[in-house]
């Protein structure tokens, strides 16, 4: 349960031209998109290590599994989207939703090459300049600042929210709770909720 002390020591000995695919399969060497996803999982609704589901599976099909497991709901579209939900992209990635911004662009937490981050997708109109960007690019330069300097993209493409191309997973109250209420609060809000 928690972090693993092999992944900041291996995070230590990479630089900007880190390759993802040289690494392939090594958990110890960090988590894939659907591994960050079942880890987080596990650590919010485990107490115990070795104990309950497993919750690392296909990412393109954790959203229909979650739901058949029944721990929450199944959607074939993100809107609505809330955060804490789990969309599964038809290409092989998941990703969580931490906030919907006012232009219809999600901030996501995700774990893409080179690693974890916080991203955001396009907005609405498909612009790649949106709200969600702009918080995305705000946290990482604050809260992990040599983690941005080292991979300062925190926009992800279009696939990310295409219609076609996406499944969404909302908890149910019974599994998960909203005790920080997160649904009612605003972009800014929920920022200072989850990073305080």
């Amino acid at each position: 349960m928690g972090l693993s002390k092999e992944w900041k020591s291996f995070y230590d000995t990479q630089d900007s031209s880190y390759n993802y695919e040289n690494y392939m399969y090594e958990i110890h060497k960090g988590l894939d998109c659907s591994g960050y996803v079942g880890w987080s999982i596990y650590n919010t609704l485990e107490t115990k290590s070795n104990h309950g589901n497993g919750y690392v599976l296909k990412a393109e099909e954790m959203t229909k599994t979650f739901a058949n497991m029944k721990l929450g709901s199944y959607k074939d579209s993100i809107q609505n989207a809330k955060p804490g939900d789990i969309v599964s992209m038809a290409n092989a990635h998941v990703y969580i939703v931490l906030a919907v911004c006012e232009d219809g662009s999600l901030l996501i937490a995700h774990s893409s090459p080179p690693g974890v981050k916080i991203s955001g997708t396009y907005d609405q109109n498909g612009n790649s300049n949106s709200q969600a960007v702009g918080y995305a690019q705000k946290i990482m330069k604050t809260y992990y600042p040599d983690w941005y300097s080292r991979y300062p993209n925190c926009t992800v493409d279009s696939s990310f929210t295409e219609p076609s191309n996406v499944s969404l997973f909302h908890w149910n109250s019974k599994t998960l709770k909203d005790t920080d209420q997160l649904h009612s609060m605003s972009i800014n809000q929920i920022i200072q909720t989850l990073f305080k």
